[in-house]
């Protein structure tokens, strides 16, 4: 169950990595409204409440290399606490 649990919350969070401007929510509540564009908002307050944006690279806008790629942190007093997560956008 444990294997299933790892995929699903990968998946969660590459799906997430979809939104631009993460790094730019700088506290749960922020992070929920960036999400529900993108997905449920039972979705995002699970995220929001499990993990925090360290960083997010974003070429798509200037021409770049369209690498994009957002590093989560589980947030302390959860279950993800101190995991590192980094979830990368597949072609668009």
């Amino acid at each position: 169950m444990e294997t299933i649990n790892h995929t699903y919350i990968n998946a969660l969070l590459a799906d997430a990595a979809y939104v631009e401007k993460l790094n730019e929510a700088d506290n749960p509540g922020a992070l929920v409204t960036a999400l529900t564009g993108r997905m449920t908002i039972d979705l995002a307050e699970f995220i929001a409440d499990n993990f925090t944006v360290l960083t997010q690279e974003d070429n798509n806008q200037d021409g770049g290399s369209s690498f994009d790629s957002t590093v989560w942190k589980g947030n302390a007093g959860t279950a993800y606490a101190d995991q590192v997560y980094v979830s990368m956008r597949g072609s668009q």
